[in-house]
Formats: structure tokens, C-alpha cells, sequence
């Protein structure tokens, strides 16, 4: 979650259904590499200044581990409804720059997680993941993933 996969996307303009399309294919692919452990793949989609933060190894070496020790496995991963300029947790507000010209959506995924914790257990998800749209309108535009690095620090802490 390491090819540079700066997902670039043309002629984006909100309300738009090709940018609703371009989010929603952009995180089904996010996902389908995180659920085949492409790690790395995932990694070099995220914000760039969440990739200051955590490492390459350290947040494959993390994921690696997660889905290890739970036997962790993703199907019927499906992107969803698209919204713009969502409200944003503070863990995430400050990875991204005031000054910086870019657009925030929120992008809502489902998927089955089947996983073992004593027993096993297949479980629905429903949730938004974020995605930055930097400079759009430019031949510069990029997509990245807004992923909360403390998530991490969480696992490890058992929360």
C-alpha cells in the first residue's frame, strides 16, 4: 500500500461523471492491490507528506504482519458514491498543505473481509476512504490516498 503510480487523470471538472468514475476505479485498483498484498503498490499512491512520515518498508513490513496474523482476506471489493470536500478527521487535515491546489473527495468502498481472531469470521465493510486530487485541471493532476499513518500505532497498541 514501487512503480511511482501517480494515477493521473484529464479533463476533471467536480459534478462531472468521468471524475466520479476516475475516484471510483482509482480506489477499486488501491484496494485490489492492498487485498492481492501489493503492498508497495499502495504505498506509492499515498499523499506525499504521509510518505514522509512512515517508510516504504515500514508500512509494508506493518500491513505484511497485519495480514499475516489474522489471515486476512479481501473479495467483492466495490467503490461507490463519490463526495466532495468531505469532512475530514485532524489526524488527516494535516497532512495536507493550505496553500496546495488541490480537491479532497471521499470515496466510499465496500468489500467481504474474511479473517480469523480465534474464529473465523467473514464481515462485511462499508466505509469512505479519502483521495486528493492535486492541481486539477493541470497536466500536472494527480490522485493519492489519505491514509491515517496512527492506524498503525493504534494495531500495536491494541486498539
Amino acid at each position: 500500500m514501487l512503480a511511482c503510480l501517480c494515477i493521473l487523470v484529464s479533463g476533471v471538472a467536480y459534478g462531472d461523471d468521468s471524475v466520479a468514475t476516475h475516484l471510483q476505479g482509482f480506489v477499486a485498483k488501491v484496494y485490489k492491490d492492498y487485498a492481492a498484498e501489493s503492498f508497495d503498490a499502495v504505498y506509492a499512491v499515498m499523499y506525499p507528506s504521509i510518505r514522509e512520515t512512515i517508510s516504504e518498508e515500514e508500512y509494508v513490513t506493518f500491513q505484511r504482519h497485519h495480514f499475516e496474523r489474522l489471515s486476512l482476506k479481501l473479495r467483492d471489493i466495490e467503490a461507490g458514491e463519490v463526495s466532495y470536500r468531505p469532512r475530514l478527521a485532524r489526524s488527516l487535515r494535516q497532512f495536507l498543505p493550505e496553500d496546495e491546489n488541490l480537491h479532497v473527495y471521499g470515496v466510499d468502498i465496500s468489500y467481504t473481509a474474511h479473517f480469523v481472531r480465534g474464529v473465523r469470521v467473514n464481515q462485511n465493510v462499508s466505509k469512505t476512504v479519502y483521495v486528493a486530487l492535486v492541481h486539477p485541471g493541470t497536466i500536472g493532476e494527480s490522485l493519492y490516498l489519505l491514509w491515517d499513518p496512527s492506524s498503525m500505532e493504534d494495531e500495536e497498541t491494541g486498539q
